[in-house]
């Protein structure tokens, strides 16, 4: 992968922890592909109070432009972000452009991050970027824990993800960066990827369908490489309760 950062105003951050920094939190995604990414990413920050983002291109030859909205030494905002963000390119969020299905997209980045968060948390007192930056996976794993246990992404005593996401997903459809909404349907799918985290291959194929969920991931199912299609049933059953043969 070719990453890169512009020497913009990034406070008191140094471009080389960045870029160090970013290149790590990809890795632990990157190394569970079977075809890991190779293309270019270039990082820039955010306009102030702006949302992080990925830049549609203007061609496919053009590098993928990110835009972080965090600055100085926060190294769990860098890595949360950016891992949502680099998701995105791998699922090839240019050929979603505008799908009602993007809730779904949104909700698999946001995961991404956390699912990063922790990797690299369990990884960094034995291999971190910089000996220095060992102790600080337990800021890591403790970023993470925060996201994870917030009272807005929780279900409802006695409701499950199904019944819940029956009642959400045309709101979803409607809106799909709901934040909240969409770390709540994250979280519950979370020990899925821990358990089976060569799963973020069937990312790639992500349909560009306009339907509904349950037939949406029916669609994917039929897409996805055979090695990818338990993964796949697994994540279905458990949000439309539906188990393909």
């Amino acid at each position: 992968m070719q990453l890169s950062v512009l020497p913009y105003d990034w406070g008191d951050a140094q471009l080389q922890d960045i870029r160090v920094l970013l290149a790590d939190t990809a890795s632990h995604l990157n190394r569970l592909l079977r075809t890991p990414f190779t293309g270019a990413i270039v990082v820039e920050p955010a306009p102030p109070d702006a949302q992080p983002v990925t830049l549609y291109r203007s061609s496919p030859d053009k590098p993928f432009v990110i835009r972080l909205a965090t600055r100085n030494r926060k190294w769990c905002q860098f890595a949360f972000q950016f891992s949502h963000e680099f998701c995105h390119v791998l699922s090839g969020y240019e050929r979603l452009k505008g799908n009602p299905n993007n809730w779904f997209h949104e909700t698999i980045c946001e995961l991404a991050s956390v699912f990063s968060l922790r990797r690299m948390a369990e990884r960094w007192p034995t291999h971190p970027p910089y000996p220095r930056w060992a102790n600080y996976a337990v800021s890591l794993m403790s970023y993470a824990q925060d996201r994870l246990s917030r009272q807005e992404v929780q279900l409802p005593a006695g409701v499950t993800l199904q019944t819940w996401l029956s009642s959400h997903e045309e709101e979803l459809r409607k809106d799909s960066h709901q934040r909240d909404m969409n770390s709540l349907v994250a979280y519950v799918l979370l020990p899925i990827f821990e358990n089976e985290p060569t799963g973020w291959n069937a990312v790639s194929a992500f349909p560009s369908s306009s339907v509904v969920l349950s037939d949406y991931l029916s669609e994917w199912y039929s897409s996805v490489d055979s090695a990818d299609k338990l993964f796949v049933a697994r994540l279905s059953d458990a949000l439309v309760n539906t188990i393909f043969a």
